[in-house]
Order: structure tokens, then C-alpha cells, then sequence
């Protein structure tokens, strides 16, 4: 029991703050290729969930997401980091920079805001982020 206990938890954690879902499995004492896995599909599952709800929230609240109808809009900077991630690197940008920068859900819900045309070619970019940063990550820890 105490084996599901910790492969539901490094997924779970995986789906929604990548970067600490590798170490939690490494804390536990996954393998290299089970770290890997667990938090990769955590990961991926994650993205799909999350892209998923966030398309259907922007589908079900269009006059909040229509910018000629918003009236101000507040810059923060984490606002502005946003909005020069998508205008300057776009979809390249947000998956790779979602794992490890911005969480899941959020980088999900950008994509799924700015990027819901193509959602089959949307989920396979960030997917494959996903799986890239499991393996560098796993690498530089069972590595150091």
C-alpha cells in the first residue's frame, strides 16, 4: 500500500507543480527510469486535464477573454512575463517553460486560451516538454 501511496503522490504533484514531482520521487527512492515515468505521465495527464478545462472555460466565459471588451488591464509583472513569452516564443515558449517556470495549470490554460485551433498538435509540443524536462531533471539528480 505504501508503494501506491507514493506513485499517486509524485503523480499528483507531477500534474500540477512539475518541478517538485521528480524530487519527490527521488525522496521516495524511485529508480531513474521510475522517476522518469511516474512523472512524466503524471505530467502529461496534467497538461490534458488542464488544457481541456481550460478550453472550455475560455469557451464558456467569451466576453471575459475578448480583449476589445475588457475594459483595464492591470500589468504586473508576472503579467508582462506572459504576455512577452507568447508574443516573442508563442507555443514553443509556454511548453517549455511550463514545467519548470510556471506550473502546469497555468501553462496549460495559456495554451489552451491563445492556442485551441490545433489542440492534437498543442498537446503533443507540451507533452514532449514535459518528457524532456523529466528526463534532465532525473538525469541531474541521479547524476549529483
Amino acid at each position: 500500500m505504501n508503494a501506491w501511496y507514493e506513485i499517486i503522490s509524485v503523480f499528483f504533484v507531477s500534474a500540477l507543480k512539475f518541478f517538485a514531482g521528480p524530487i519527490l520521487a527521488k525522496s521516495f527512492g524511485f529508480t531513474y527510469l521510475q522517476t522518469i515515468l511516474v512523472s512524466s505521465i503524471g505530467g502529461c495527464l496534467g497538461i490534458l486535464l488542464f488544457f481541456k478545462l481550460g478550453a472550455r472555460i475560455v469557451l464558456f466565459f467569451p466576453n471575459y477573454f475578448n480583449p476589445v471588451i475588457r475594459k483595464k488591464k492591470i500589468f504586473t509583472k508576472k503579467n508582462k512575463f506572459y504576455v512577452i513569452l507568447i508574443r516573442d516564443y508563442g507555443l514553443f515558449g509556454i511548453a517549455l517553460f511550463s514545467p519548470i517556470l510556471i506550473s502546469i495549470p497555468v501553462g496549460s490554460f495559456l495554451a489552451a486560451r491563445f492556442f485551441h485551433k490545433k489542440p492534437n498538435s498543442t498537446l503533443a509540443i507540451m507533452c514532449f516538454a514535459v518528457i524532456f524536462w523529466s528526463i534532465s531533471i532525473s538525469t541531474f539528480l541521479f547524476l549529483f
